[in-house]
């Protein structure tokens, strides 16, 4: 080889404005490195051999035409991979040099061909994300629960040791949190909402909380579906399912002990997810669940180890049952269709809002676990209704001079007669044939 030289840098994007002495300069990456090499080849070299130069030539030929990306060993860079692009190899011979040829050589460095990779939906991963909460909830309620602590008058080797008070406690912050579980079942499974799942054309009063493109997917499902009577059993086996749940719960809180502490977080999660499959409409899900995740029992009142020792009961199992409900809201926001941007950007200051209050708790308690999974739940969830509301009209304020019929305007809006029911049920109007003079609704 007789030398050789290589270009190194940045790839930028010059931005010049008007009136600006000095540019902005956007950083677009690492630059191409490219590489050049001059050799020669003679014949019959005392020092590499090589034979004829003739064939040493067309060699060098055949390399540089090869397909796909080569090793070359430089002397100074080391080994690289590289490809020769058209052009690259340049071979100089003259008559008076005899059997000596010189090469010329331009190299570009070459990375690995990446094609896109597999990603996983919104959907599943919100519910991995709530499975990996889960996990994390469970280990740090059987930590709490069993760690040794310093309750002021001495260590104790877990406050489940502390026997009967600590059980009674765990009872109580347990049954409190089912009271408003029982609320919740009849909630859902009210005929009221359940009338939602009717197929057909009912009107707005069977759309109960049903916020989201849900609607749409039942009104156009076809004539055959759910009856009332159907609707009506169901009900009653779901809140007969939850009430088996609830039951399974207060026998595992009663009978918690150092032996059985892993089987009550089991338990908890469990009824959420049966109450979380008894909720037929997304959107009565986030607002029952949403509830649910604030549950914050009273302090326990006095002082003393006993007491000191209840409160950190009470707290590990209401920090347990609200981020099962957590759980058990972020897999019920995999079925949310949002109908607008807007209904998409106020679902999701909802739920952020209730994670951010459950990460600053677990923060605080030092339940590392449920820290990072609610941390990474709450990306997702971002995430999930930033892309579903991204490319969803707006909601725009429509306004009047006297009251229309849906039908009218659903026409002189959208040039859709059939979105009348869309705008009757985002305008609650009194009466379809007389809708108010201004209301909000799709923008397009």
């Amino acid at each position: 080889m007789l030398g050789g030289d290589a270009s190194f840098g940045r790839r930028v994007a010059v931005h010049e404005y008007p009136k600006r002495d000095k540019p902005y300069v956007e950083d677009l990456g690492r630059a191409t490195r490219r590489i050049h090499l001059v050799g020669f080849l003679v014949e019959n070299s005392l020092v590499y051999g090589g034979g004829s130069v003739i064939a040493q030539r067309d060699a060098m030929v055949a390399a540089a035409e090869s397909a796909g990306k080569g090793t070359l060993v430089h002397p100074t860079l080391g080994e690289l991979q590289v490809s020769i692009p058209d052009g690259g190899l340049v071979v100089s011979e003259r008559w008076d040099t005899g059997r000596y040829f010189e090469l010329g050589f331009s190299f570009i460095e070459s990375g690995d061909r990446i094609f896109p990779s597999v990603a996983q939906s919104g959907q599943s991963l919100l519910g991995s994300l709530a499975d990996a909460l889960d996990l994390s909830a469970a280990l740090d309620f059987v930590g709490r629960m069993t760690e040794s602590i310093n309750l002021g008058l001495g260590i104790v080797q877990g406050v489940i040791s502390m026997g009967d008070a600590i059980v009674a406690q765990v009872v109580s912050t347990a049954a409190g949190f089912q009271v408003i579980i029982g609320q919740a079942s009849r909630d859902a499974t009210s005929l009221a909402n359940l009338a939602s799942l009717l197929t057909g054309n009912f009107g707005r009063y069977t759309q109960a909380n049903v916020s989201s493109a849900f609607a749409a997917a039942r009104t156009s499902s076809g004539s055959t579906g759910p009856t009332i009577a159907s609707l009506t059993a169901k009900g009653a086996q779901d809140r007969q399912a939850v009430a088996t749940a609830s039951d399974a719960l207060s026998a595992a809180a009663s009978g918690i002990d150092s032996s059985t502490v892993s089987a009550f977080p089991i338990a908890a999660q469990a009824l959420l997810q049966t109450l979380q499959s008894s909720i037929a409409n997304p959107g009565d899900a986030l607002r029952l669940l949403g509830g649910l995740a604030g549950y914050v029992p009273a302090a326990v009142p006095g002082s003393g180890q006993t007491v000191a020792g209840m409160q950190v009961a009470q707290d590990a199992v209401s920090a347990l049952l609200r981020r099962a409900a957590i759980g058990a809201l972020g897999r019920s926001l995999a079925s949310f269709v949002p109908s607008s941007y807007d209904d998409a950007a106020a679902t999701r200051e909802t739920v952020t809002e209730i994670l951010d209050a459950e990460i600053l708790i677990a923060g605080d308690s030092g339940d590392d676990g449920s820290f990072t999974a609610l941390r990474a739940l709450r990306q997702s969830v971002v995430s999930y209704l930033t892309e579903e509301g991204a490319n969803l009209a707006r909601l725009e304020t429509f306004t009047f001079a006297a009251p229309q019929p849906s039908l009218v305007l659903a026409n002189r809006i959208y040039q859709d007669a059939s979105r009348s029911d869309q705008l009757i049920s985002q305008a609650d109007p009194v009466h379809p044939a007389f809708m108010p003079r201004s209301f909000r609704a799709l923008a397009n």
